[in-house]
C-alpha cells in the first residue's frame, strides 16, 4: 500500500506489545512506523539502547523505516529555562534513536492552551520557537529531518520560521480539518516544506485521531494526489491506535482500488 513517492506508515501503538511487535504487525500493510514516545513524571516508554539496536536490525529485515515523535512538547511561550528542559529531552532522544536513521523527527511547538494563537505574544513566541527548533535541528544530520507539526493553530504563523531555518513540516491533516481550515488548500501551501503527513479522522463531535472512515474519501484521494504532484519522497502516517488502525487500512485499500480504476 504505497504510491511511487509516498510511503505509508502506522504508529507504534497498533497492538499491545513493544516497538518490535508493532513493527512486525505494521510490516504486513505499510513501510514505516512512527515511534510515538511519552515522557512524564513516573512514566516513560523510552527504550534501552539495546532495544533500539535490535529494532534497527528488524527494520532491515522487514524493509521498514521509522519516524520518531518526540516525547515532549516545546513550550515556546515560556522562559528559556523551561524550554531547555524539553529541548534536552529531545536531544537525548535524537542520540538514543540515531541508529535507526529516522526519516523524520516530529516536534510540537506549542503555546498556551487557552489562546487561539501559539502564545499571547506572537513575536516572542516565534523568536523562542526559532531558537528551540534551531537547537534541535542542528543536532540532526540534516535540518530538513526536523518536522514541526501543524497543531491547534493556523500554521501560517510559523511558515516563515520553517523556511528560514530550513526545517520541514509534519502536515497533520486531521488537526487542520478540526480547525475548520480548507485542508487541500493548506496542503498545497505547505507542500514544499512537508516531509511527513499525519492522517486520522475527525468525528462530528470534534474527537480526532479516529479511524479513517471519518475522513472524506474524495478529500483523501485528492490529498494523496497533491503529494504525488511534485514527486518528493514523503511518509504518510496513519496516526490512529489499536483497532482504529485496521479499520483505517481498509479505507485506504478501498481508496487505492479506486486509483487503479
Amino acid at each position: 500500500m504505497n504510491t511511487p513517492h509516498v510511503r505509508f506508515g502506522g504508529t507504534s501503538w497498533v497492538v499491545a506489545g513493544n516497538f518490535a511487535e508493532n513493527l512486525k504487525r505494521l510490516s504486513r500493510d505499510v513501510r514505516d512506523m512512527e515511534i510515538v514516545l511519552f515522557e512524564a513524571p513516573g512514566w516513560s516508554n523510552m527504550p534501552m539502547r539495546s532495544e533500539v539496536l535490535a529494532l534497527r536490525e528488524l527494520c532491515g529485515e522487514l524493509e521498514m523505516t521509522c519516524t520518531v515523535h518526540f516525547p515532549v512538547d516545546i513550550p515556546c511561550h515560556m522562559e528559556r529555562r523551561e524550554r531547555e528542559k524539553s529541548e534536552d529531552i529531545c536531544l537525548y532522544t535524537t542520540e538514543l534513536f540515531e541508529p535507526l536513521e529516522p526519516f523524520g523527527w516530529v516536534v510540537h511547538l506549542v503555546g498556551r492552551q487557552d489562546d487561539p494563537f501559539p502564545g499571547c505574544d506572537l513575536e516572542r513566541w516565534l523568536e523562542n520557537a526559532e531558537k528551540s527548533a534551531a537547537r534541535i535541528a542542528n543536532a540532526l544530520p540534516d535540518k530538513r529531518y526536523l518536522c514541526a507539526e501543524t497543531l491547534g493553530y493556523d500554521f501560517t504563523v510559523a511558515h516563515d520560521l520553517v523556511r528560514r531555518l530550513g526545517v520541514s513540516i509534519c502536515f497533520d491533516a486531521g488537526h487542520v480539518i478540526k480547525l475548520g481550515l480548507p485542508v487541500l488548500e493548506q496542503l498545497r501551501k505547505f507542500a514544499p516544506e512537508t516531509r511527513i503527513v499525519h492522517l486520522h479522522g475527525v468525528m462530528p463531535d470534534g474527537t480526532d485521531h479516529a479511524d479513517l472512515s471519518f475522513f472524506d474519501r474524495d478529500c483523501l484521494r485528492a490529498l494523496i494526489g497533491i503529494l504525488e504532484e511534485d514527486k518528493k519522497e514523503r511518509v504518510v502516517t496513519i496516526e490512529v491506535f489499536e483497532d482504529d488502525y485496521d479499520r483505517s487500512v481498509e479505507v485506504l485499500k478501498a481508496v487505492e482500488r479506486s486509483w487503479v480504476k
